[in-house]
């Protein structure tokens, strides 16, 4: 049940972004790849802490502040993208922009699962402490994996305008998960690490950490949709052409084309034209 319990949020989201990949589903063996990968990261991280063995003190407001970035954040999301590298970097099914969403989603949930299983299994009161992150850890790691997964998909069809954009958004493929699980983390450290002494500074984080939830939702959702919106022009477009490429074998003439053909334009299609909101043309 402890397991069932802690992989139950995981399952739930994982459907959630294979469903709304809605132009072309990616492969199920694809999909259990990149949550392995996921879970392997999960493991190799608490490997990378015990090596590197940087402590501390809990009590400590900067201590909590410090300890969500660096015991958390930096090296759990270093990895993660790490992971995702090595599931995308030959994979002939990463073919869409969503596609990244999908992928650093499966390797945050892989992430997430194991996670979850050793926090339950630690913890004597699991069934309360399985449901109050099964709300909020688990869709935390998603929605961090939601901006790793949208920034990689930018840096890997060149999403970008100028140089500057390119550079940008390879800095934000790890920073922007960074920054968001460093302050999802940091609100509920220094949340509790203050308490005792300035409850003040505990209620203010509280309200910063429901603040950040709502803030990455909102991103999120953002973010996939524009994403998807970008697919949907590419597949448009690729209609578009086909089409035009079918009546052109089809029609003898210029002038027996069917009026009013959406796919026909006088035999002027560009395969240069932009087709997306950023200039880019998908490869």
């Amino acid at each position: 049940m402890v397991i069932l319990l802690a992989l139950l949020p995981v399952v739930v989201l994982l459907l959630f972004i294979y469903f709304v990949d809605k132009y072309q589903h990616e492969p199920w063996s694809q999909i259990f790849k990149a949550v392995g990968a996921g879970a392997v990261s999960a493991l190799l991280v608490v490997h990378v802490l015990m090596l590197l063995n940087i402590t501390f003190d809990p009590t400590s407001m900067v201590g909590a502040f410090l300890d969500a970035f660096v015991n958390a954040a930096i090296p759990e999301e270093a990895v993660k993208l790490l992971m995702l590298w090595l599931v995308l970097r030959n994979n002939k099914y990463y073919d869409e922009y969503f596609d990244g969403i999908v992928y650093a989603v499966c390797v945050g949930m892989g992430f997430a699962g194991i996670e979850n299983i050793v926090y339950l299994i630690e913890d004597e009161d699991w069934v309360a402490t399985g449901i109050a992150r099964g709300v909020f850890a688990v869709p935390a790691h998603f929605l961090f994996a939601v901006a790793m997964g949208y920034y990689y998909s930018l840096v890997h069809f060149n999403y970008h305008q100028t140089e500057k954009d390119a550079l940008f958004n390879k800095v934000c493929v790890i920073a922007v998960p960074v920054l968001l699980h460093g302050a999802y983390d940091a609100c509920l450290m220094v949340m509790d690490a203050s308490l005792a002494v300035r409850p003040d500074i505990s209620v203010m984080c509280g309200a910063g950490f429901l603040a950040t939830c709502v803030f990455m939702v909102i991103f999120a959702f953002q973010k996939c949709r524009k994403l998807l919106a970008a697919d949907k022009a590419y597949f448009d477009q690729l209609a578009q052409q086909q089409m035009s490429e079918y009546w052109q074998d089809v029609t003898p003439s210029e002038g027996s084309m069917p009026s009013g053909n959406p796919g026909y334009n006088g035999g002027a299609y560009n395969p240069e034209e932009t087709w997306t909101e950023g200039g880019v043309i998908h490869e």
